[in-house]
């Protein structure tokens, strides 16, 4: 193969004038060889192979008739497929039958043709990148005016590229259901694995079932009421139980939620932590969990003014390969919209577009994406003060676009507290308000306002 020249300057990065793009002609001869000659090496190369393998238009034509040919049962062998690129008037421009026969008795092919399909998998794959960069070169020089579209945009070409063997989503129901009964039998033999993300709190989880891929979570409750200090508890739960954890704080900076983190975890005063009057036999505590803290997979952007295309960006990034991962962000209505989109009249409609843009975010990196919201200062009116779906601040199509509303309830104060119809104080109700694939439920749980702690009732009376 001819070698490979690159001219490189500030701007711009091309291949050199005549330089010929990764190819290896020879080796493509061998798998079309090993496919005539063995029917084993033919199926598998039909399965594994595109017509993009093949870079040299002759060999990808041939490639294309033998598969047209396996498709409508026809016999594979040099006089037949003579014929058959006879009939499509093909045959000449492939090299005639004399080319087809040369393909036809290398038998030495089936010596080394899976090495030769790595090859021109290889070589597609370097192609592909050469492509890839050109058109990024192209969204450079014509950016529009939000350069973040078109990071995001450079990122996925790139990502089409690694992930080019990635089958279609297209499924068969009989695949579907095959690989939901393996499943479940999987799950059935290990009654007490977890099935999605998990919260940490066991009534919760035994609920939702996890938070599983592709879903958007929202908790929305009144200012104050501790949808962060939730949401971080539900960060680092999550950490403990092995997911990857992308924590977007648009309100808070990162230092403001190691603080957090730390006094949850460490169950000391987040105003000790914050003043730095940490008693002495405190300091064992903090040591130990500051420890614990830093062995967990949590990364932590603080930017502000961000837009769903830069988190979604972040979050492929951070989460590409992880095993189990959960995207958390705090809090929806900080979320900007995309530069030049803005619309002044109506901050409902943008708040619609970016709920949008969180759904389309899940389902394409199939993680639970837990977004923060507020609720409307109109419950603070209402007699009982019980959230509703309908007091999510800006809602739009918030609760249509999400598969769970939780929202979160708790006194105020000791008036409040004292109601029949309220929560005792310092007892947080989690109201699954909505849950698409499983019922709703009222789960008490116990806030500790000094270490921003929430725990289960049960669990912690015991």
């Amino acid at each position: 193969m001819a070698q490979r020249e690159y001219d490189v300057n500030p701007t711009k990065m091309t291949i050199a004038e005549g330089a010929a793009m990764p190819q290896d002609t020879e080796a493509e001869a061998s798998v079309l060889s090993a496919m005539m000659v063995s029917p084993d090496a033919l199926q598998e190369c039909l399965i594994d192979l595109e017509p993009d393998d093949f870079y040299l238009p002759s060999n990808r034509t041939v490639f294309l008739a033998i598969r047209e040919m396996f498709d409508k049962n026809l016999p594979i062998d040099t006089i037949s497929l003579a014929d058959y690129l006879r009939s499509t008037g093909e045959l000449e421009r492939v090299g005639g039958r004399s080319f087809l026969l040369g393909l036809g008795t290398n038998s030495l092919a089936l010596v080394g043709w899976r090495r030769h399909v790595e090859m021109l998998h290889r070589d597609t794959t370097l192609r592909k990148m050469i492509n890839a960069s050109a058109q990024i070169t192209a969204l450079a020089f014509d950016a529009p005016e939000d350069t973040k579209e078109v990071v995001d945009r450079a990122e996925r070409l790139l990502l089409d590229v690694t992930n080019r063997d990635v089958k279609s989503g297209e499924q068969s129901l009989e695949e579907i259901m095959a690989d939901l009964y393996e499943e479940l039998g999987r799950n059935a033999a290990n009654p007490g694995g977890q099935l999605g993300v998990s919260t940490g709190f066991k009534r919760i989880d035994e609920t939702l079932l996890g938070l599983r891929p592709g879903q958007m979570v929202v908790i929305g409750a009144r200012p104050g009421v501790g949808k962060t200090s939730f949401a971080l508890n539900l960060a680092t739960n999550a950490a403990f139980a092995g997911a990857s954890v992308a924590l977007f704080s648009l309100e808070m900076s990162k230092v403001e939620i190691a603080q957090r983190l730390l006094a949850a975890e460490a169950r000391v005063g987040l105003q000790e932590i914050r003043s730095a009057r940490i008693r002495k036999e405190q300091w064992p505590q903090i040591l130990e969990a500051t420890n614990s803290l830093s062995q967990l997979d949590i990364m932590i952007d603080d930017t502000p003014g961000t837009t769903v295309t830069e988190i979604r960006a972040k979050a492929r990034r951070i989460l590409h390969g992880k095993k189990l991962g959960v995207v958390i962000i705090d809090y929806l209505q900080l979320i900007s919209p995309p530069a030049g989109q803005r619309r002044a009249d109506s901050r409902a409609t943008e708040v619609s577009e970016m709920s949008r843009g969180i759904k389309i975010m899940a389902k394409d990196l199939e993680v639970p994406v837990v977004a923060l919201s507020q609720l409307n200062r109109t419950v603070e009116n209402r007699n009982g003060k019980r959230p509703q779906l309908s007091d999510l601040r800006e809602s739009g199509s918030i609760e249509q676009d999400a598969d769970i509303v939780a929202l979160l309830d708790r006194s105020m104060n000791e008036d409040e507290a004292a109601r029949e119809d309220r929560p005792a104080m310092n007892e947080t109700t989690f109201i699954i308000a909505k849950n698409r694939s499983g019922a709703l439920a009222d789960i008490p749980l116990t806030f500790l306002p000094g270490s921003t702690k929430f725990v289960e009732i049960d669990s912690f009376h015991d």
